[in-house]
């Protein structure tokens, strides 16, 4: 193993200016020997889980004769977990009954519609329960016959507040927003984007996930 200091280079984009700043600012090899250690780790899961478990699987799922190749990876298997649990909680679903208190209200401007909710409501790991619904209808029937033509003060509080601007489109977003707005496809959105990205260099690469510019990007 070479002893001789090492410096690595670390560019955000390909720019002339990027580079040039890259060169000027080298980074230490200990600051950046998490990043090699991140990608090892990456690496050594894919063997162990990856492969491993990829012909684990396929040899259980063929032992009665057949080739069922049975996939399995570090970033598959719990995303597809994740799946699985949503659908059995799905299949499992038992209704149940609930109320909502709906109310008219009459005020000088007129009537308008209003409908009971707790306001001192937490979620908890059910669901269903929503603010607004009620799991009796004898506590229903209570809340109707305490408000019932009864008088009532409404009142009306405003913020004012501040938002930022939003994020740049990524390729996922922006055939999204293309679909609800166009009825375009995936597909059709995609070879758009292409094609104003190497015929007229209006876009960055569209198949990057990045939704904000490097600063040496920015007028």
């Amino acid at each position: 193993a070479s002893n001789k200091p090492i410096q690595r280079l670390w560019l955000q984009s390909m720019t002339q200016s990027a580079i040039r700043d890259g060169f000027a600012q080298l980074r230490s090899d200990p600051d950046m020997r998490p990043l090699a250690d991140a990608a090892v780790c990456r690496s050594e899961s894919d063997w162990l889980i990856g492969i491993n478990g990829t012909r684990a699987m396929t040899a259980f799922n063929s032992k009665e004769g057949g080739f069922y190749k049975t996939t399995v990876g570090r970033v598959q298997t719990p995303t597809l977990a994740v799946l699985v649990e949503r659908e059995q909680r799905i299949r499992g679903f038992v209704p149940r009954d609930y109320w909502e208190v709906h109310g008219e209200f009459k005020a000088a401007a007129g009537n308008y519609a209003g409908r009971w909710f707790d306001p001192e409501f937490k979620k908890d790991e059910d669901g269903e329960k929503k603010p607004e619904r009620l799991w009796e209808q004898a506590r229903a029937d209570a809340i109707v016959a305490a408000c019932l033509g009864k008088p009532g003060i409404a009142t009306e509080e405003t913020k004012p507040t501040t938002q930022l601007s939003p994020l740049l489109f990524d390729l996922t977003s922006l055939q999204r927003e293309a679909n609800g707005s166009f009825g375009f496809s995936a597909r059709t959105t995609l070879s758009l984007a292409q094609a104003l990205y190497e015929k007229h260099k209006v876009l960055t690469y569209p198949r990057t996930d990045a939704r904000a510019l490097p600063e040496d990007y920015m007028p």
